[in-house]
């Protein structure tokens, strides 16, 4: 990851009857199948690492849960600078920098699962929120074993990788309804997002402001801070995720999805889509195991 070289170590074939003290160390990839409910790409176990050091800000392109079972400090641009310690949890968005890792003194040591698919960006509309990226998490022994269990998970097939998707929403869920009371998401943010999230006949976002007892100056600058996007771009990147799971039916045409998501037609709707994901929507069709 970044410019550190780890060992790959299959952490799936050890024996969970005979589970060591500390989890092993190393990286495990998966198999790459694009699913409906995402995919689970890699994962590990790092210890006494830099994290991501602290020299630059990191985009990881993807999301990935980070269980904290060391000591370190967390830092973002949008405001979030605090200290992290065992059983804590870093949630990393696809395109937020962030950094975190070890002070002088500090022993860094994490479980992570990064994992894409455009079905964990609605988690942006439930709860999962860029201004709240960490939180901790009560029994940290219990995460652990979870974190492990997910990493152990075979994903040598489509439905092993939908299985293993799954388990991510679940852990997801589940965290989320951990989180402590004070740390939840602006109840406004969460309304905004369902409604920028909307496709043909969602409000403007003049409108969405207005609903939301704001100006559209102050609504897009006070968005933009806590998120660290635009209204607009928000609402087009939710589109086009959902694009991505309406593509997959057949039955569907590209003017007919364009449609639904109020774009002018299939040809803006597909360049869009590559723009954004960098392949065009016809690479989903021909069901392509692996999707940069």
């Amino acid at each position: 990851m970044d410019t550190l070289a780890f060992r790959m170590y299959n952490l799936a074939m050890s024996d969970p009857q005979h589970e060591p003290a500390q989890p092993s160390e190393g990286i495990v990839l998966f198999s790459a199948f694009a699913t409906p409910l995402g995919s689970l790409r890699f994962g590990g176990h790092l210890y006494k690492t830099a994290g991501t050091g602290f020299s630059r800000y990191r985009i990881h392109g993807m999301f990935a849960l980070v269980l904290v079972l060391g000591n370190g400090t967390y830092r973002d641009p949008h405001g979030t600078h605090r200290r992290v310690s065992k059983g804590d949890l870093i949630v990393v968005f696809p395109d937020a920098p962030h950094q975190y890792g070890p002070e002088p003194g500090d022993v860094w040591d994490e479980l992570f699962l990064s994992f894409d698919g455009a079905s964990f960006e609605a988690w942006r509309a439930h709860g999962l929120d860029p201004a709240h990226p960490v939180w901790a998490l009560p029994d940290p022994e219990q995460w652990t074993a979870r974190f492990l269990s997910l990493l152990r998970m075979p994903v040598m097939s489509m439905p092993e990788s939908c299985a293993a998707a799954a388990a991510i929403h679940l852990l997801i869920a589940d965290a989320l309804a951990a989180r402590p009371p004070g740390n939840e998401s602006h109840e406004w943010l969460q309304t905004a997002c369902l409604a920028l999230s909307a496709g043909t006949g969602a409000p403007s976002l003049q409108e969405i402001a207005r609903n939301l007892g704001l100006g559209y100056e102050t609504f897009r600058k006070t968005f933009k801070m806590v998120t660290g996007e635009s209204p607009a771009r928000y609402r087009r990147r939710m589109r086009l995720a959902q694009a991505t799971l309406m593509i997959q039916r057949a039955d569907l045409s590209l003017d007919r999805i364009a449609d639904a998501l109020d774009f002018c037609d299939g040809f803006h709707l597909s360049k869009a889509f590559k723009l954004q994901y960098g392949y065009p929507p016809a690479q989903i069709r021909r069901h392509e195991p692996w999707i940069p």
